[in-house]
C-alpha cells in the first residue's frame, strides 16, 4: 500500500473500526480498536509531516529556480558588458565565456538542386 491512495486507506480503516466497534467482545485476542486508532492516527500524522516537507520542499525548488534565472541573467549582462566594452574579437570576451568573432563559423550557402 505504500504510495497508494491515503485517504481510501483511511476512509476503510474507520468502516472496519465501525464494524469492530459493533461487533464489540467477539474480537480475537492481540485485535483492539485501540490499537487500530493509534495507527490511524500515526498515518494521520505522519501524512501531514510529509505533506508540510513536500509543500517546504516546493517553495525551496522555486527559490532554486528563481537564483539560477538571476543568476543567468547576470552572467548574460556580465558577457555583454566586456563584449561592448573590449570588442567582439577580444580575448577578454572569450575569457568569459564569449565565441570571438574570428572564430565563428562562417555560413555556407547550400548548392541548391538541379532544375529538370
Amino acid at each position: 500500500m505504500i504510495g497508494g491512495n491515503i485517504a481510501n486507506l483511511l476512509q476503510e480503516a474507520n468502516k472496519i473500526k465501525e464494524a469492530m466497534e459493533k461487533i464489540g467482545a467477539g474480537l480475537p485476542v492481540g485485535i483492539s480498536i485501540a490499537e487500530l486508532e493509534a495507527k490511524i492516527n500515526a498515518l494521520k500524522t505522519s501524512t501531514k509531516a510529509v505533506d508540510a516537507i513536500n509543500a517546504e520542499r516546493t517553495q525551496m525548488v522555486n527559490i532554486k529556480a528563481d537564483d539560477v534565472k538571476g543568476l543567468n541573467e547576470y552572467l548574460i549582462i556580465i558577457r555583454l558588458a566586456i563584449k561592448s566594452l573590449c570588442g567582439l574579437n577580444s580575448s577578454e570576451y572569450e575569457m568569459v565565456g564569449g565565441t570571438r568573432a574570428s572564430e565563428r563559423k562562417k555560413p555556407v550557402r547550400k548548392p541548391k538542386p538541379p532544375q529538370s
